[in-house]
């Protein structure tokens, strides 16, 4: 357990808490135990419950591994009380491991100088999160971009891997992001029951900070579905220009084939075959054919 404090709060972090932790929770804190027994391990639903002087939420932030090109979840376990915040990760967050030590190390940090209450760090540390959460989206963005630019310089084969992996990125990060929303709009109606009314600009924060996640995540989806909609209808585009040119191929080929074998017919009754000019006739025959069918198809427009 990592601890730092100031003059009016305390802020604790646990990384995999031990039972040594819990059980510091359970005699410092009297946290009820259906909390402590879900501090143990990961939690898969997003939630803010109320208790007699404490608020227990859990958030899930995406976080985007450059070497597997993949967003994973990574949870955050918040205790605040009215003097203490206590965080509990399960995963390395750098991004939020950073942030504690600034904080902790820093006497210049200002956020933490101007948290009044846990309330005020609370909202410093989860805008920090969702400022880290608007970064990564720029950089999906930025890929966005160039897409667009490669599907319109006739590399669309040559893209779709690319959309099928970004596309999986925002699928990723919706999932992570969206159950927040009900999870910070019930933060903003308990947690000025317990800090008390000047600290609801700072819950009602949070909420608009989500918004600003989930807006770009929105844009950038909606920009995306575009994106793989149109290099589709150019694909398909291109795959029925390549048929139409094999059809044309098969409707000039299978004919004359057919003509060919009628002429070559060894028959009493052949005016062609065992002629001086049989093969000249046959060639000439052919060639007029292609002539009569290439200008029949320049005139219906096919061509």
């Amino acid at each position: 357990m990592k601890t730092f404090k100031t003059k009016t709060l305390s802020w604790h972090h646990l990384h995999k808490p031990s039972s040594e932790d819990i059980a510091w929770l359970r005699k410092n804190h009297r946290f009820h135990e259906l909390v402590l027994g879900e501090l143990v391990r990961p939690t898969a639903r997003p939630r803010a419950e109320r208790y007699d002087h404490y608020i227990y939420m859990v958030l899930h932030f995406p976080i985007f591994e450059e070497g597997k090109r993949k967003t994973h979840q990574r949870e955050i376990d918040f205790l605040i009380t009215k003097n203490e915040l206590i965080t509990v990760t399960y995963e390395p967050i750098p991004h939020f491991d950073r942030y504690f030590k600034t904080c902790s190390t820093e006497k210049s940090c200002e956020d933490l100088n101007t948290s009044k209450t846990p309330a005020h760090l609370l909202f410093y540390i989860i805008k920090e999160m969702f400022d880290f959460s608007l970064r990564q989206l720029d950089h999906v963005q930025e890929n966005i971009t160039i897409i667009e630019e490669k599907i319109f310089s006739g590399f669309e084969r040559e893209v779709v891997e690319e959309l099928s992996i970004i596309r999986r990125d925002i699928i990723d990060f919706r999932r992570a992001i969206k159950p927040q929303h009900i999870t910070l709009e019930s933060l903003k109606e308990i947690g000025p029951s317990i800090f008390g009314k000047e600290t609801e600009p700072y819950f009602s924060g949070l909420v608009g900070e989500y918004s600003k996640v989930w807006n770009l995540l929105e844009n950038n989806k909606e920009a995306l579905d575009a994106l793989y909609d149109n290099n589709t209808t150019l694909l398909n585009i291109k795959q029925n220009e390549i048929m139409k040119i094999f059809a044309i191929l098969a409707f000039f080929t299978f004919p004359l084939q057919l003509l060919v074998s009628i002429l070559q017919i060894d028959s009493p009754s052949n005016p062609v075959l065992r002629s001086s000019n049989d093969f000249l006739v046959i060639v000439a025959t052919v060639v007029i054919g292609i002539l009569l069918m290439f200008l029949i198809f320049k005139r219906k427009k096919w061509l």
